[in-house]
């Protein structure tokens, strides 16, 4: 597996990375929650063991802005908080796993071996890209040719979805209920308006917009123009 290692002790980075990689896996180890909200948008992992007390953005925010960015790697927290309202904290984030701290490292291989088996059934498939752009999940922007383009929150839920799902017919009711949680349509043009905006924001100029409305159906998202 690829495992994202996200500690800031490093006697127990050191500890877990040689005991896994001693196992086959290939372990990267970040110390921050900043740094691994960028190693998440810069890579498709297995899986992310994630320390809950990290300093300055922790655990239980790095989870939730990666479920945010419809990033649906899976999460095994790790914490010396062991109380049911902890766990059940860390779970309803959307952590797929909890560990409390000190563990031994057979439980630790044990329950990655059960998200791997997982994992292979359920597991996303990795977005790909157009040529030239780039991710940001931390700031919610894409670069694109190098070019920053900043994204305003609904922008930022529309666009995962359109990459998850790439020369599908997306509808205004999926579109609703996945972006804003809305499960009916209010009759509204709320969804209009914003792909209008991030059409502005993200077409070339000279090229066709990647955003194609199927009239009466929804809308398309091409990684080609």
């Amino acid at each position: 597996m690829d495992v994202l290692l996200v500690e800031d002790d490093l006697e127990l980075v050191s500890h877990v990375v040689q005991s896994l990689s001693a196992e086959g896996h290939a372990v990267q180890a970040v110390h921050t929650g900043t740094a691994a909200l960028e190693a998440a948008a810069q890579k498709s992992w297995d899986v992310i063991i994630l320390d809950v007390a990290l300093p300055r953005l922790n655990g239980f925010e790095v989870v939730t802005r990666l479920r945010a960015a419809a990033n649906h790697t899976p999460v095994l927290l790790l914490s010396a908080l062991g109380e049911v309202t902890h766990r059940v904290q860390g779970l309803s984030l959307g952590g797929d796993d909890y560990l409390t701290k000190p563990f031994s490292m057979d439980e630790l291989k044990a329950r990655l071996r059960v998200i791997d088996r997982r994992g292979g059934r359920n597991r996303a498939p990795a977005v790909v890209l157009p040529s030239g752009w780039q991710l940001d999940s931390l700031l919610r922007e894409v670069r694109i040719e190098g070019e920053r383009v900043p994204l305003q929150p609904r922008e930022w839920s529309l666009l995962q979805l359109f990459l998850a799902h790439p020369g599908e017919v997306l509808t205004k009711t999926f579109l609703l209920d996945q972006a804003w949680g809305i499960h009916f349509d209010p009759g509204t043009n709320v969804v209009d308006a914003v792909i209008c905006r991030l059409r502005r924001k993200l077409d070339q100029p000279g090229l066709e917009s990647r955003i194609v409305t199927i009239r009466g159906r929804g809308y398309v998202f091409r990684q080609d123009v």
